[in-house]
């Protein structure tokens, strides 16, 4: 029988929160490191609500995937601290953010885009363009192409009129 059935409930649902207090973060050979509780643990971070909350509410999980503890907000950490951990979410869930829409056509219930991003030219493809277009608090837009990779447009409102008529029909 696995151990762990044989602890209480309580502690089976018990959130351990890391705190500037109890814990300390550090990055060595490029993989991001925990010290807590005395020990040393390579960690990876994931937003545990990817869409509403990225730099609050992050499971902290050792090299087994199991969760150690969990931050509750990254301004609790000292600046050092947060550009650190928010590199580390920024590298994991990369989004490149689109400024510009240069042609969008559709074929077959596929769409392919041409995009101006922050990084450059960008082409991706979606399949199925309303579900793949996730519309956000405000006016930001979250895309998700064939591929798994990841887009954001900040406020759609905000971009230029050919880019917004491009993508009004879609949100």
């Amino acid at each position: 029988m696995d151990s762990s059935m044989t602890l209480p409930m309580e502690d089976l649902t018990k959130t351990v929160w890391l705190t500037p207090e109890n814990a300390s973060f550090s990055r060595r050979n490029g993989l991001l490191w925990l010290t807590y509780g005395g020990k040393e643990t390579r960690v990876t971070l994931r937003r545990n609500f990817p869409l509403e909350e990225l730099w609050s509410l992050l499971s902290v999980l050792d090299e087994k995937e199991e969760e150690v503890g969990m931050i509750r907000d990254l301004s609790q950490f000292g600046e050092q601290a947060q550009e650190l951990l928010r590199a580390e979410l920024e590298r994991r869930y990369y989004a490149p953010v689109i400024l510009q829409i240069l042609s969008l056509k559709e074929r077959f219930g596929f769409s392919y885009w041409k995009v101006e991003t922050a990084e450059g030219k960008m082409e991706f493809t979606l399949r199925d363009t309303y579900k793949s277009l996730i519309r956000l608090g405000g006016n930001r837009v979250f895309i998700l192409d064939v591929d798994g990779n990841r887009f954001v447009i900040p406020d759609v409102t905000a971009l230029d009129r050919k880019s917004y008529r491009k993508i009004e029909l879609y949100l």
